[in-house]
């Protein structure tokens, strides 16, 4: 469905008037907004769990194995499984506050 988007998004004309450049600003937009939907689309097909709001009803659960980055790239290449950099003390320590404790609270 994407690629006929895709499609008759490059059919599409472009026309430049005294009033702008309008036109060519809503081309370039529809253009990042397929991209990205290309980019979300196969990453969420390549992360086979269900991990935070990314919910798949065929693989309920996490996997271990695919606690990681997903890197996609425009050119077709396969989508790339970079493991996920440990917080540096810092962060961890704030994470780790008591403000952040959620246990008993309401929670919106």
């Amino acid at each position: 469905k994407l690629d006929e988007i895709r499609s008759a998004a490059s059919a599409m004309e472009i026309r430049t008037d005294i009033a702008g450049f309008d036109d060519l600003a809503h081309a370039f937009d529809l253009d990042g907004s397929l991209l990205s939907s290309q980019a979300t689309l196969e990453s969420a097909r390549e992360r086979r769990e269900s991990r935070g709001c990314h919910v798949r009803a065929d693989f309920p659960e996490q996997d271990a194995a695919l606690l990681v980055n997903l890197t996609w790239r425009p050119d077709g290449s396969a989508i790339v499984h970079e493991p996920v950099g440990r917080a540096s003390a810092a962060i961890a320590g704030l994470a780790q506050a008591p403000e952040l404790e959620v246990a008993g609270r309401l929670l919106e």
